[in-house]
């Protein structure tokens, strides 16, 4: 591809969704090909490459029947099992990224994350560390735009799952992510939505990257809504879990409540 002769450069940003290769968008897939390079999450220590796949998939339904490795580019990132390396990986990796703009030949490249780019992403650590080195390094002419194309969100996604109207008129949803909370903001977060509920119904509380945090939250429910906890007709909430784009059958009764680090707990005030 020619290079862009004003110098901008541009970083597309995409959401591949929340993991189906069919629920990515036809812009994300469009702009994909026409990218000179494409980076992608690579989680260290693990092998889920989801997004990757995710790529791969949706070009041969779109009908490109490969695209070179070449053009590929990994990116490490820690999730589940953190170090404390995710602020100089996001540096090493804004830099990649920089350094591929900065070739005269190169006009765009992406950047492809699960879910939407917005919404919780892997994304936003590189951003931090794109303006940190645009503010280090000048360079006459060059500018780096940056544009986000929506993905579908993986809770949105869940709630297809759950085959109830849910989000109606009326609902109020409460987005948390449990990761480092105590028990005390678990349960602070619980009822400030629980005592929406005699109000309309129904309300909704939802822990996105839920999958190590099920224990506690689940005692948090427990401890905030008292006799008020529970699934049958007395009880005031139904509780959900999605992982890896199933609900899971009777998860509140499995021993190992250890599950997937992208896992949905969704809870529904009745």
């Amino acid at each position: 591809m020619s290079a862009n002769v004003s110098g901008q450069k541009t970083l597309f940003v995409v959401g591949v969704g929340p993991g189906d290769p069919e629920l990515i968008t036809v812009k994300a897939i469009n702009t994909v090909i026409k990218s000179d390079y494409i980076f992608y999450p690579d989680v260290c220590g693990g092998k889920n490459k989801t997004a990757y796949d995710i790529i791969k998939s949706a070009l041969k339904f779109a009908g490109l029947q490969d695209i070179g490795e070449n053009r590929l580019i990994p990116l490490q990132v820690e999730m589940k099992r953190s170090t404390g390396k995710n602020k100089d990986l996001y540096r090493e990796n804004a830099l990649k990224i920089y350094e591929k703009l900065k070739n005269e030949s190169v006009s765009c490249v992406s950047y492809v994350t699960l879910g939407d780019p917005a919404f919780y992403s892997t994304y936003f650590g590189i951003h931090a560390a794109l303006k940190e080195i645009g503010k280090e390094i000048e360079h006459k002419n060059f500018a780096i735009n940056i544009n986000i194309i929506n993905g579908v969100s993986s809770f949105l996604y869940s709630f297809g799952l759950l085959e109830e109207p849910y989000i109606a008129k009326n609902a109020s949803v409460l987005i948390s992510v449990p990761l480092k909370k105590s028990l005390d903001e678990l349960k602070a977060e619980i009822k400030f939505i629980a005592d929406k509920s005699g109000i309309s119904r129904p309300q909704i509380i939802v822990f996105m990257k839920a999958g190590s945090c099920v224990k506690n939250i689940l005692e948090a429910f427990k401890e905030a809504l008292g006799d008020g906890y529970g699934e049958n007709e007395n009880g005031k909430i139904k509780l959900y879990l999605i992982e890896k784009s199933e609900v899971v059958e009777d998860f509140t009764k499995k021993t190992d409540l250890d599950f997937d680090y992208f896992s949905i707990l969704i809870g529904v005030f009745l």
